[in-house]
């Protein structure tokens, strides 16, 4: 059993509350594209699933286990933190102020009512909605009917005041990583984008109408020899297959987007043996909001393009005249998961900038 990926599962069912109250929770093939996402492998993501969270009957996602949700009742500053404390208190100010006024068998108030209170306040509706849905699944708060109240009488402290009471914050790494992820997944189910569980794949159906159709076998190899590689035993081949999949995806869109204004240096005209990686990923990359890589995706790639030049001899011996160092097996995921990452950022844009039709 990987305790690493039930934890990042975890984490992603936790941020599934934070980006959609109403809706929390994740169905498996969501958490499953998560974990690849994040560069594990299908069968150690399918062995640690059972394992992430709690399935109700009639209910599609899975939900946080009441194990975890325990946990939420204490407040600690965390790093990143993605809740809005002004609205956690504003939720429980409200509640405080109607035990006073209405006493504690009267103090519930409509779900609808606290939200538009809160925005009338200036508190965004969905951090309101967030801190409705955490307290209601930590227990401390019960919903019925859509009428909100405490799960039991008395006035409460505020939450902000116990995060004075824990000046350092606990770090979240795995939250960074899995909230942009999750916060994508759960946009697909209504933007209107295809909800392409392997950007991989997606990207080879796309060679045909980019005119590049004879090297499906190419790309649909690589992407195969990258899935069999073992992070472990093969971290730089795997940081070089993830390095030719970010290449080749962004050399097989250059035609189409230099006809809208994208790759317009000369050197682009010229033959493609000429054309550097980092170089396409710079292009990608301008544009400001137009461009086809947002600033962290061109981040990400400038550190596998890194990784995947240790195959060069000459370049190791100028960066690292005293060694170079080891490649780890987590290196080896990050760099599956980068590839993902600018395969999806092209496929997104191909979304909005489409091919005219063959």
């Amino acid at each position: 059993m990987n305790l690493e990926i039930i934890s990042f599962l975890k984490t992603a069912l936790e941020c599934s509350v934070l980006i959609a109250p109403v809706e929390p929770g994740l169905t498996f093939q969501e958490l499953a594209e998560i974990g690849k996402r994040a560069g594990y492998q299908d069968g150690e993501i399918g062995d640690a699933l059972p394992h992430v969270g709690t399935g109700y009957f009639g209910v599609k996602k899975l939900l946080p286990s009441s194990q975890e949700t325990q946990s939420w009742v204490f407040y600690f500053p965390e790093e990143p933190d993605y809740r809005n404390f002004e609205a956690f208190d504003f939720v429980v100010e409200e509640l405080n102020g109607l035990m006073r006024s209405q006493g504690a068998s009267r103090a519930l108030i409509e779900r609808s009512v606290l939200v538009e209170r809160g925005a009338a306040r200036g508190i965004p509706r969905n951090d309101v909605e967030v801190a409705i849905t955490w307290q209601v699944m930590s227990k401390q708060l019960t919903e019925k009917d859509g009428l909100v109240r405490f799960a039991n009488g008395g006035v409460r402290g505020l939450p902000s005041e116990q995060l004075l009471m824990h000046p350092r914050p606990h770090r979240k790494p795995d939250r960074e990583r899995a909230f942009q992820i999750v916060k994508d997944v759960i946009a697909r189910r209504s933007d209107g984008r295809p909800a392409r569980a392997e950007p991989l794949d997606a990207f080879a159906e796309q060679l045909e109408s980019l005119g590049y159709g004879p090297f499906r076998l190419w790309w649909t190899q690589t992407v195969s020899e990258l899935r069999l590689l073992d992070p472990n035993s093969a971290p730089v081949s795997a940081s070089v297959l993830a390095a030719a999949l970010v290449e080749g995806a962004l050399t097989f869109i250059v035609a189409h987007a230099r006809r809208i204004g994208h790759f317009q240096s000369p050197d682009y005209a010229k033959d493609p043996q000429t054309w550097r990686i980092d170089k396409l990923v710079a292009s990608a990359a301008s544009g400001g909001s137009s461009a086809i890589l947002d600033l962290p995706t061109k981040a990400r790639a400038e550190m596998l393009i890194r990784s995947r030049q240790r195959i060069h001899a000459g370049r190791l011996l100028s960066d690292f005249p005293a060694g170079p160092p080891d490649v780890r097996p987590d290196e080896a995921r990050d760099a599956k998961a980068t590839a993902e990452q600018v395969v999806r950022a092209i496929l997104d844009w191909l979304l909005k900038n489409p091919l005219p039709s063959r």
